[in-house]
C-alpha cells in the first residue's frame, strides 16, 4: 500500500489534542485536527479521513452525537475519548456507533495499535486487497 492513512482528530483540549496527533503522525498517519464539530464540517470539505478520533466532551456539544453523525453521514470508523472507563462509558459509546473507546490517559502504542487494526478490518469489510501489507 504505497498511500498513507488519514486521521481526523475532533478534540476540544488543545495539550490532549496536539498529544493525539504527534502519537500518530510518528508512525505515518496523515492528521487534521480541529477543536469541535463545526470546525470538523469544515475540515471535511477538504480532508477526506480513513478514520475519526471523537472526544465525547466536545466544547461545542455532545461528542456521542458528533460520533453517530460521522458514521451516518460519512461512514468511517469512529474511537470515542471519554474520562470515565466504566462499563456504562463502554455501552454508551458503542450505542452512538464507536468502533471502540479510550479514556483520555490513552496509551500511544495501543492508541495506535487499535487504529491500525480498526482500518485493516473496514479495509476487509469494504472488499479491498486485504493481503497488502500496511507500511506501518
Amino acid at each position: 500500500m504505497t498511500d498513507s492513512k488519514s486521521i481526523l482528530i475532533i478534540e476540544g483540549e488543545p495539550n490532549l489534542r496536539g498529544n493525539l496527533a504527534s502519537a500518530l503522525t510518528e508512525v505515518g498517519f496523515i492528521v487534521a485536527d480541529v477543536r469541535d464539530y463545526p470546525e470538523a464540517l469544515l475540515k471535511l470539505n477538504e480532508f477526506n479521513p480513513d478514520i475519526a478520533i471523537v472526544d465525547e466532551a466536545l466544547p461545542s456539544g455532545d461528542g456521542k452525537e458528533v460520533c453517530s453523525r460521522l458514521r451516518n453521514a460519512f461512514s468511517i470508523p469512529v474511537i470515542l475519548l471519554g474520562k470515565v472507563s466504566s462499563g456504562e462509558a463502554w455501552k454508551a459509546a458503542v450505542e452512538a456507533g464507536a468502533d471502540f473507546y479510550f479514556t483520555n490517559s490513552f496509551n500511544r502504542r495501543v492508541l495506535t495499535a487499535r487504529v491500525k487494526a480498526i482500518l485493516r478490518r473496514y479495509k476487509e469489510v469494504k472488499g479491498e486487497l486485504v493481503d497488502e501489507v500496511l507500511p506501518w
